[in-house]
Formats: C-alpha cells, structure tokens, sequence
C-alpha cells in the first residue's frame, strides 16, 4: 500500500523538453493550482479537459511571452493522477525559464527529479515496476532497450509477478486455513497438491529470473575487455568494434598503456569495450601500471577475450590465473591472415576460440555471435517476452528463489512453510511497490530527469 503521507497538495512546474534549443519547448504544471495557473498565464476563463487551445502566454505586468499550445487534463484522467497543465512555446531555453519562473510566481513549486512520475506511482496510475520503465524508455541506448522497457511500462513484468503473486497467496491462505482448523486423519499438504503447484511456480520464477538477467544486461550493457600480449592486435580490433580510431596502432609494443574505452551496439546491445595494456613482463613503471590496469579491468568485465597470436598461448594465460573459474572468456586466435587455415571456431580448455583476422575484418560476425552467445543473449528478436530490469528485481526475484527452497525443505513443518510464502508473497509486493520503503522511493526517482 502507498504511505498517504508522501502524497501532498503541492503544485509543481517544471521544463518537460530536453535541455538546449529546440523547436518546441514544453512546462508541466500538476496539482490541485493547475488550471488556476493556466488561467492566469493565458487569461482563459475555462479550460476544458483533453482539449489543445492555441493561446498566448503573458507575464504578470500583461507583456506577451509567446504564443502556443495549452493542453489540459482533469484528474484523475492524467498522467500523474492529478490536474496536469501542459504549455507547449517556442523551444528557446530563456524563453522556457521565462514562462516556468512566471508559474512558479503564481503558486506552483520547482518539480524535483521524478516527482511527476513519482505522483502517477502514488496515485495508483502506474506500480513502481511500470515507474522504473519510464526513466529506462528515455535512457534506452539501443532499439532493443527501447522495446523492453515499453515491454516493462506496458505492464507484461508487472503482470507475471502479480500472477505468480496470486498463486502464492491463495496456498498459502489454503495453509494457513488448515492450521486453523486441523484433521489429524487428512495430510493437507498432500491432498491440496502443494508441492506440484510449488514446483509449477519454482519453475516460472526460475524463467521470470533469467529473462530479467537478459533484460538488465540490454538495458544497462555489459563491460567487455581485450586482453593479450603487446602487438597482438587489441587495438585494432577495438576499433573494428567502434568504426572509430580510438586506439593507436602500431609495431611498438606496449602502445596502450591506459585502458581506452569505447560504448559500441552489439546486435540491439550496448556494450562497454575497454582495450586494456597488453600484458608482459616489463621494467618500465608506466607500462607496468597500465598491466595492473588491466588485471583489475580483468575482474570487472562480464566478458573477456583475450586475443592470441598463437593457441598456445591459452595455457600460459590459465597458469597465471588472471581471471575466476566463473568467468565468461572467449579465445580470439588473431592474424589468421598469417596462418595456412581459414576463420573457424572450436573449444579450448573449456572455452570457445573464434579464429580471426581484425586488419582485414574476417571473422567478426563469427565473433560476435559468439559474444551474444556467451552471455545467454540469442534470438532476442523472436523473443519478446524480454522486458526491462533492474538489479533490485534480479535480487528480489533471488530472494524469493532461496525462499522456495527453504519452502521445499519444510512440507513437514507447514507452519515454516507458510512464513516461507509470505516471504515470498513480500519479495514479489516489492518489485512493484506493493509494500516499498519510503526511502527506496527516494533513492528511485531521484534518479529521474527533472520534468518526469
């Protein structure tokens, strides 16, 4: 339930449009003030609701600011649920603070950072899932990021976990209903089938879970860094990535000695690829710096390939144990140009080697299959059940995983069992902002542009 206390009566006014010149320039006004404002600004006497009227705007001394568009919308038929007053003027930025300082005049307040938003989720116009969606639709780098959040803002995330949400309570209000009225001769557990609807559900949250791990890393991107001897061919490829000439290219070892970074679209991905200073034995204190750059870039990356000259190179790199057992890596066999065999991909020491020549661009589309791949990212566009995520979902959606296992290993104890269930039933109320701390809400739309 929303705390009644964080909602006020309190006009806000903010600049909706993007920073700088634009054609169109646009101020939000929401709360109870709204239509007053307006009216005062435009000398209408009765704004109608959903209508668009061509107005002129005027500051208190009845000089002409602009003229352009009012659009008006009476709650609770708005955006935030509440009188929402939108001026739409020329998109000049003195302009806009102009027209915003003459709202702010007439009794309306500076929005802060997602008030807007944050109004619509107190107001029961959108859950703080479909919230988190707006700020992540207008942050979205790629198309793919775009359609997953519309996926989240549209509601399929919050459905799934309200779903499954239902299903929780009504066991657990099935449990606890036996408890209170107990027959010794009826094993309830058995006879309501508990443990297969548990097992129905474990499973749906166990997909739910690695879908939204897919969706963070679309929304967010992943770190990806090259790793390999000096002159191996890191720089070059990193640039074949970005179609920029980012990095140096050279005969001279040792070239890059800091990490050169650059935020590249993978297949509808964003990714962070980070060209690190090859690694060898060096006396050079600037060189040997950039290594230490590298083993800590090493540890930080979702995905490493190390580019080889040669494969057997792989085992050097595994003797040095320069990255976790855990880590995703991807061998890149570089400079085939120079070998007798063309581009081909194979296993190593557990890992996929992808052959290729980054000077005379062969072999990428291999390799970035493999890197989609890797990260458990194929066939994004036939899936569209994808949505956005963030990390406090992911961690939710764990909670509630340790909290069905705990379930499982209490059938004998079913009063463990439906604490168990009402753990989950909290988890899952926290992803859509059922029952949220008030200052987790802070903390969320704080990180909100101002104007939404």
């Amino acid at each position: 339930m929303v705390n009644p206390s964080l909602i006020n009566d309190v006009t806000i006014a903010a600049i909706a449009s993007a920073a700088g010149v634009g054609g169109v320039g646009i101020i939000r006004i929401s709360g109870s003030r709204s239509f007053d404002i307006a009216k005062k600004i435009t000398g209408i006497k009765e704004i109608q609701s959903h209508k668009v009227n061509l107005v002129s705007f005027k500051d208190q001394n009845g000089n002409l600011i602009d003229k352009g568009l009012l659009l008006a919308f009476k709650s609770p038929k708005s955006y935030t649920g509440e009188d929402v007053i939108e001026f739409q003027v020329h998109g000049g930025p003195t302009l806009l603070h102009y027209l915003l300082e003459e709202t702010l005049q007439r009794g309306a307040r500076i929005a802060e950072p997602g008030e807007f938003t944050k109004r619509a989720f107190l107001n029961n116009k959108i859950d703080l899932a479909q919230a988190e969606a707006v700020a992540d639709i207008i942050s979205a780098s790629t198309y793919n990021a775009v359609i997953n959040a519309a996926s989240s803002l549209k509601g399929n995330f919050s459905f799934k976990i309200n779903s499954l949400q239902k299903k929780i309570i009504d066991i657990r209000m099935y449990i606890e209903a036996c408890l209170d009225f107990p027959d010794e001769d009826i094993d309830f557990i058995k006879k309501g089938q508990i443990k297969e609807k548990l097992l129905i559900i474990k499973q749906e949250i166990d997909e739910l879970l690695l879908v939204a791990k897919k969706g963070q890393i679309i929304q967010d991107g992943f770190q990806m860094c090259l790793v390999g001897k000096p002159n191996v061919g890191k720089s070059t490829l990193i640039n074949l990535f970005s179609q920029e000439d980012l990095a140096i290219v050279t005969d001279i070892p040792g070239t890059t000695r800091d990490p050169v970074r650059a935020l590249i679209n993978l297949s509808g991905i964003p990714i962070k690829i980070v060209d690190t200073a090859g690694i060898r034995e060096t006396s050079d204190s600037i060189e040997k710096a950039g290594i230490d750059k590298t083993l800590a870039t090493i540890k930080s990356s979702s995905l490493v390939l190390f580019v080889l000259e040669h494969e057997d190179e792989v085992d050097q790199y595994i003797d040095q144990g320069i990255f976790s057992h855990d880590a995703k890596i991807i061998w890149v066999l570089n400079k085939i140009d120079l070998l007798p065999h063309k581009i081909y991909q194979k296993e190593v020491k557990g890992y996929p080697l992808i052959a290729i020549s980054a000077k005379f661009n062969i072999g990428l589309e291999l390799l970035e299959k493999q890197i989609i791949k890797s990260l458990g990212l194929r066939n994004l566009e036939a899936n569209e059940q994808i949505f956005s995520a963030r990390q406090r979902h992911i961690e939710a959606l764990s909670d509630i995983m340790t909290h069905m296992n705990e379930a499982f290993n209490n059938f004998e104890h079913p009063e463990l069992l439906a604490e168990e269930l009402l753990l989950i039933q909290k988890s899952m109320s926290s992803i859509t902002g059922e029952f949220t701390a008030d200052d987790l809400l802070g903390e969320i739309f704080s990180r909100f542009c101002i104007g939404k």
